[in-house]
């Protein structure tokens, strides 16, 4: 009856300890660009310069949009936006992730890095910018007036 009772003792007072120290995940999006110094924004919210990290709750897809400007205030390199799969490592799937997220009694770091290369942006001379939106407002106005039915 002693042995009985002694390991139920022993199993209450590991479950206990188990149970009293839950674990928790802690999940990390890192954004690094090459140059560093963008702005990086994360589902149209501005997160700050790269490289910056992010804490996040949720797995899935996420818009990630990158700027980089020059001294005046105009875009150096090409505008990146980027929608990104953030997918959960497999102890974050069901149903281990009550396991890892309750049972196990660690602290749990799960991070997600990704990286861009910006291209510098080519500027062209203002005449050659404004020849060109003149003849596609031309090309608009004409398809605008005709009297074909699309």
């Amino acid at each position: 009856m002693l042995s009985f009772f002694s390991r139920r003792v022993r199993l209450f007072i590991c479950t206990a300890l188990i149970l009293s120290g839950p674990g928790c995940v802690t999940r990390t999006l890192t954004i690094k660009t090459n140059p560093p110094g963008a702005q990086v924004f994360v589902d149209d919210e501005l997160i700050g310069e790269s490289p910056v990290e992010m804490e996040f709750t949720y797995y899935g897809t996420r818009k990630i949009t990158i700027e980089k400007r020059d001294s005046d205030g105009r875009l150096a390199y090409e505008r990146e936006t980027v929608y990104a799969r953030v997918s959960p490592p497999y102890y974050q799937r069901f149903p281990l992730d009550f396991v890892s997220e309750v049972i196990v009694p660690v602290d749990i770091k799960d991070r997600h890095v990704l990286r861009f290369d910006l291209r510098k942006k080519k500027f062209k001379p203002m005449e050659e910018e404004k020849d060109r939106l003149l003849r596609e407002a031309d090309e608009l106005r004409t398809r605008a007036y005709s009297t074909e039915v699309r």
